[in-house]
C-alpha cells in the first residue's frame, strides 16, 4: 500500500494573526517562552487568571516564592482555580476543596477515595522568572533554553546589565499582536506617530528630538530575525531588531541618554495583546536621578486619566486628541495604540502600498512566513543566540 504524504504547507495557506489553540502561528508561538506577568504584580500567596493566545490559565505564587502556571479549571468541576486559595506551594479549589501541588498532582480531595486522589492531576506549565518578569512555556515537550538576554545585549546592544537604570513594564493594546511586532521595524513612523512625545517643548519625558526624522535604514537578516539600522552620520542610530516570533530589541535616543529595551508582544486573543518590556536607560547619575524622580510622580499623573486603552479609544472616537494627554506617562504607548488600532490584521491584500521605508517590514513578513511554514512542516526551530 502506498503511503499518502500530505503536501508541505505554503505560506499562502498560513497566517501570523490567528494564534488560538491548534492554529499554525499559535503552535509556533507556544514553542517559545512567553512572558505572562510582571513579578511585582504577583504577590506571594496570590492567584490570578491569565489569558494567553485565546486560552485561559491560572497563575499563582506559592509561599516559597515560586510562580506556578496551571490549567484554568479544577479537575473536579472546572471551577476556576484563580478564585481558589494558595496553601504552601499548592492551590486549593474554593468549590469542593480539591488541592493540587505545583507539579499538578492532586494532594487532597475531601470525601473522595485515595485511589481518586492518586490518579487525579491538573496540567501545569513550566515557569521561569527573570528580570522582574514571569515567563511560561505552553508548548509540547521540554521547553527550549531560556534566552540569554544579558548575553544578547552584550553582543548586539550596549550591555543592559551595566546601565544605571534597569526596569520592567507592561501594557495592553487592543489590536492583533503581529501589528505591533511589525511596528518595531517601522522606524519611519517615529517622526509622525511620536511627534508630540519627541517634542521637549510639549512633553516632560519621551524620545530625543534627534530621532524625529525619516532616514533610510539598512536591513540585516540573522538566523533569529531581522534588524533595521538607521543610516545616520555619527554613532547614535536607532537600531531595532525583531527576534522571531514575537520579541524585539531596541536602542533609541532619549532625552537622558539611550533606551535599550527587550520586549515581547504576547497575544491575549486575536484582537488584543500584552507587551512586556525589560528596559535599560544608559545615562549618567543626573539622568538616573531624574528618571526615578519622574517615576515617583508617575502614579499621580496616571491617576488623572482612565486606562491608556480607554484614552486611545476616546481619541479614535474624536472625543479627545493626543494633546489632551501630553503629560500622560504612557503617551508613547498611546500614540502607537491610536495608529495601530485602525490596522487590525492587515489581511486585505492589495490595500496596502508598501514602499522604500517598509523594506524591513517586508523582510520580516517573508521571514516570519517562511519560518512558520518550516515549523508546520516539522523543521526544527533554528538554533541561534536568541
Amino acid at each position: 500500500m502506498t503511503a499518502v504524504v500530505p503536501p508541505e504547507p505554503t505560506t499562502e495557506a498560513l497566517s501570523p494573526f490567528e494564534t488560538g489553540p491548534g492554529t499554525p502561528a499559535g503552535k509556533y508561538l507556544r514553542s517559545f517562552w512567553q512572558p505572562v506577568r510582571l513579578s511585582q504584580d504577583l504577590l506571594e500567596g496570590q492567584t490570578q487568571p491569565i489569558a494567553v493566545m485565546g486560552e485561559k490559565f491560572t497563575l499563582y505564587r506559592g509561599v516559597g516564592g515560586k510562580p506556578v502556571v496551571t490549567q484554568a479549571g479544577c479537575a473536579h468541576r472546572q471551577t476556576l482555580l484563580s478564585v481558589g486559595h494558595v496553601e504552601g506551594d499548592s492551590i486549593r479549589c474554593m468549590f469542593h476543596g480539591w488541592k493540587f501541588g505545583a507539579d499538578g498532582h492532586c494532594e487532597e480531595a475531601p470525601g473522595q477515595s485515595p485511589s481518586l486522589v492518586e490518579r487525579t492531576r491538573i496540567r501545569t506549565y513550566p515557569a521561569h522568572e527573570a528580570y522582574g518578569v514571569v515567563f511560561a512555556y505552553f508548548g509540547d515537550g521540554e521547553p527550549p533554553r531560556f534566552p540569554d538576554i544579558a548575553g544578547f545585549s552584550e553582543k548586539h546592544g550596549k550591555d543592559m546589565m551595566s546601565a544605571l537604570v534597569l526596569d520592567c513594564g507592561t501594557y495592553r493594546r487592543n489590536c492583533n499582536y503581529y501589528v505591533n511586532v511589525e511596528n518595531a521595524l517601522d522606524l519611519a513612523h517615529v517622526p509622525y506617530t511620536h511627534r508630540i512625545s519627541s517634542d521637549p517643548t510639549i512633553t516632560e519625558v519621551g524620545f530625543s528630538p534627534d530621532v524625529a526624522f525619516v532616514r533610510d535604514v539598512t536591513v540585516e537578516r540573522f538566523d533569529f530575525g531581522v534588524r533595521a539600522i538607521e543610516v545616520i552620520d555619527g554613532d547614535a542610530p536607532t537600531v531595532s531588531t525583531v527576534m522571531l516570533p514575537n520579541a524585539m530589541h531596541l536602542i533609541v535616543g532619549q532625552r537622558d541618554g539611550y533606551l535599550e529595551q527587550v520586549a515581547w508582544r504576547v497575544p491575549i486573543d486575536d484582537e488584543s495583546h500584552l507587551s512586556f518590556q525589560i528596559s535599560a536607560l544608559h545615562t549618567d547619575e543626573e539622568g538616573k536621578r531624574r528618571y526615578y524622580e519622574y517615576k515617583a510622580r508617575r502614579s499621580e499623573l496616571v491617576a488623572k486619566y482612565p486606562s491608556t486603552e480607554v484614552c486611545a479609544e476616546q481619541i479614535l472616537r474624536g472625543e479627545k486628541t493626543l494633546l489632551d494627554f501630553a503629560d500622560h506617562p504612557d503617551l508613547v504607548n498611546m500614540e502607537d495604540h491610536v495608529a495601530q488600532m485602525g490596522m487590525q490584521f492587515i489581511t486585505d491584500r492589495g490595500k496596502e502600498n508598501l514602499a522604500q521605508s517598509d523594506k524591513a517590514v517586508i523582510q520580516l513578513r517573508r521571514m516570519f512566513m517562511s519560518r512558520l511554514a518550516d515549523f508546520v512542516a516539522g523543521a526544527p526551530t533554528p538554533a541561534g543566540d536568541w
